[in-house]
């Protein structure tokens, strides 16, 4: 009696076993592939702030039209047969300075992809109109960007990387970096 109780545990066993393996197996079969990922996407650090200034040789505080940042950046990604589709969501935010009268804060930004080596494969600029309202003295924006980058046999989305940050003049990259103008 006893070794039947047991042969029937063993079958039981071998039985639930074989089932788990067909599961796995099935699952295998039906996979479209490996998950791939995405090209990481980056905020460069000295054009992650401008300040911009009036008209003229000041530049003290009473000299400030607007200050303005990159505050976050958000990405997913989709891959069809040879390039991968990048959606960057990029929050925006300026503040305005003494010297501003009316209006918005046009601030200019830019979307780079690169390879690599550090080569810049494209770049492309864009304008953001940051609106104030006559009682706040701080505005925000999200830019939805989406960028394609075309890839060549055996390489993937981590073969890039997408650089973000505001275009700079000279004298706003040279503040940025602490060096004054």
């Amino acid at each position: 009696m006893m070794n039947m109780k047991r042969l029937r545990n063993a079958v039981r066993v071998a039985v639930l076993l074989g089932l788990a393996a067909v599961t796995l197996l099935g699952c295998a079969l039906f996979q479209t592939g490996s998950p791939k990922d995405c090209p990481r996407v980056s905020l460069l650090n000295e054009a992650a702030k401008m300040t911009e200034y009036k008209d003229g040789p000041g530049r003290d505080l009473t000299d400030v039209l607007f200050e303005a940042r990159v505050l976050d950046i958000k990405t997913t990604c989709s891959y069809a047969k040879n390039y991968v589709r990048v959606v960057a969501a990029i929050d925006l935010a300026a503040q305005r300075g003494p010297a501003f009268t009316v209006g918005g804060a046009n601030v200019p930004f830019f979307v780079a992809i690169i390879d690599k080596a550090q080569n810049i494969m494209a770049k492309k600029e864009f304008q953001s109109e940051i609106r104030f309202s006559a009682t706040n003295r701080r505005a925000g924006v999200r830019e939805e960007i989406e960028q394609t980058v075309f890839l060549k046999d055996n390489e993937s989305g981590t073969d890039y990387e997408i650089i973000v940050g505001l275009q700079l003049n000279e004298r706003q990259l040279q503040q940025n970096r602490g060096q004054g103008y």
